[in-house]
């Protein structure tokens, strides 16, 4: 496995066979990593109580005029939305993840979303994945024949396309095939 400090901004990959239910075929992005642990979101899993984001919004009193799902992102907060997006919207709340990407949490995306002034892409998720400190690291540089396939990881870098441009299962396999494309030009 490469040598990476900081695993913000990637994408996480299930290992193919992990039974895990909440997690198997999986696709994460890493949105804080430090000594203190890592927080991701799985935004490849629709919930399963087919929750939308229109629901939510108008919940809120705000209209969607396309709806869209709301995703899974994790067991901690599942109640809190979290929506991942372009920066070419930002608010005070918006933390950048990568040049292009950012996460904001509170009204004023969905605010502006409603208005159709929110960002060009987004994904809204409910909920998100902790890691104590050094937890992830020990999952993501697993070496077999010692990979334990129920805690594995494939990794590579966030991109606009794979965040935004598959969904589901196909997600998953476009980022473990990306992963793995990744993975061979830093053999060679």
């Amino acid at each position: 496995m490469e040598d990476i400090d900081n695993y913000k901004g990637y994408l996480l990959a299930a290992h193919p066979r992990r039974q895990e239910s909440s997690l198997r075929r999986g696709v994460i992005l890493v949105v804080d990593h430090d000594h203190t642990g890592s927080v991701g979101l799985q935004i490849n899993k629709p919930l399963e109580n087919a929750t939308s984001l229109g629901s939510v919004m108008s919940n809120l009193g705000l209209e969607l005029k396309k709806d869209a799902p709301v995703y899974y992102g994790g067991p901690e907060s599942p109640n809190r939305i979290i929506v991942v997006h372009t920066m070419d919207w930002s608010s005070s709340s918006t933390t950048q993840i990568i040049d292009n990407i950012g996460i904001s949490n509170d009204i004023s995306v969905l605010t502006a979303i409603s208005a159709n002034k929110g960002p060009r892409l987004f994904r809204a998720v409910a909920g998100y994945v902790r890691w104590a400190p050094g937890h992830l690291e020990g999952e993501i540089d697993m070496v077999p024949p010692f990979t334990d396939v129920n805690t594995s990881w494939s990794l590579v870098q966030a991109e606009e396309d794979l965040l935004f441009d598959v969904v589901g299962l196909e997600q998953w396999h476009h980022t473990l095939e990306a992963a793995a494309k990744h993975q061979i030009s830093n053999w060679f």
